[in-house]
Formats: C-alpha cells, structure tokens, sequence
C-alpha cells in the first residue's frame, strides 16, 4: 500500500469493557465484536492480562501459582509493575497494530482496572498512573456498574477458582476505588460511559453497541494525560 492509501485508511476504534469481576465484561466483550462483525466492521477481542509472557506471569501470580518468597504474599507494587509492563507490551505488539490496519478492538480490561485494584493495594493511586501514563487512551471505556454482592454471586456460581482480589469485603472498597478512578479519567480528558452491568445480558449488550457505535476513531498513539 502506498504511503498516501495508509495515511487515508480508517483506524481501528478501541473500546474497553471495565467492571468488579462478576460484571459481565468477558461476555459484553465476546457480545459486542459479534455485534460489529455484523455492522460489517473487523473486529480483535482481547483482554487483560494478555496472553504475552508479561500477562502469563500476572496470571500465574493472580491464581497463586508464583508467590513471593517464603510463601509470603506477592508486593503489590511489584504486582503494578508487572501489569503496566504487561500493558505495554500488549498495546505495542497487539493492539496497536490492529488499530492502524483498521480493525476495532475490543479489551476486557486495560488502564482502569490498574487505577482501581493496584491503585487500592498499593494505596497510592497517582504512582499507579504515573506507570501507566505512556499507555494509549482508549476511544471509549464502558464501566459496567455492578453492586460487588450481585458480583461476588456471578462469579461464585461461574468458578470455585477464587483469584487474589475476589474477596467480598476487598470488592466493596474496590468498587468504591473504581468510582474514584472513572472520575480521574474524565478528569484527564477521556472518553468514559457508565451503564447499569444488573440489567439482562441482552439489554446492557444493546446499550454497550449503541454507545460503540456513536465513537469515532481518535488520533492515534494519544496517551493518557493529567
């Protein structure tokens, strides 16, 4: 292709699903590429942790397979590191080249989840998004809002796995730490909806793809701001 046909070719929109685990944002995010698929448009699903050799190592200290020495709990702003790493990665060698060829991607999960659950461990949410602060802006983040109890329920009725942040009493405060972390996104600029994650799965899919299909593309490589 020739330099003046890349330079006039559509950018992929990028689209996050966020929410407590339990929200939905796993099925939403299979729903949704489906539903564009259907409107003719490409479409990548990914998620977070990313399958890259960053997103395996988070995975396995997530599900407690790697703990930290001497069987102590793994440090939480170790555990940061390794997910703005992993993000990193995940943007340059997945997403981000999809977006230039054109296709939309969809992410369970990307920046906000680090702003609400590593924000909260580590108790300093500014350090957090200072990690995170060279990854790109999605066009869109859609926060599924849950109560952490119908979470907690979803997730208990779906998997006997229980990962480190599944904890009832943790979900409240990470609900809470969330709430906090939408307002820094909208604060720096971006582009967030909030829908109600409680109503039926078909519902919340059809507000999801209506508010998808209202974005536009925005420059690429924007990054996060303060």
């Amino acid at each position: 292709m020739s330099r003046a046909g890349r330079a006039g070719a559509r950018r992929g929109r990028f689209v996050v699903l966020e929410g407590l685990d339990g929200a939905g944002t796993t099925t939403q995010a299979r729903l949704l590429a489906e539903a564009l698929r259907a409107d003719g448009r490409t479409v990548h699903v990914t998620a977070e942790p990313s399958g890259g050799p960053v997103g395996a190592l988070v995975r396995q200290v997530l599900t407690r397979r790697i703990a930290a020495r001497d069987g102590a709990a793994f440090d939480p702003a170790a555990l940061a590191l390794l997910f703005a790493a992993d993000r990193l990665d995940h943007l340059s060698v997945e997403i981000a080249p999809k977006l230039a060829g054109g296709v939309d991607v969809v992410s369970d999960r990307f920046t906000l989840s680090s702003l609400a659950y590593q924000g909260l461990a580590v108790g300093d949410v500014a350090w957090v998004e200072a990690l995170n602060a060279r990854a790109a802006a999605p066009d869109v983040t859609i926060f599924l809002r849950v109560r952490p109890e119908v979470a907690l329920r979803r997730r208990e009725a779906a998997s006997l796995d229980r990962e480190i942040f599944e904890v009832s009493t943790f979900q409240r405060r990470v609900a809470a730490s969330y709430e906090r972390a939408l307002e820094r996104l909208r604060e720096a600029g971006e582009q967030v909806v909030v829908l109600d994650g409680e109503r039926p799965v078909p519902a919340v899919a059809e507000a999801i793809l209506e508010e998808v299909r209202r974005q536009r593309p925005r420059a690429a490589g924007r990054r996060r701001s303060r």
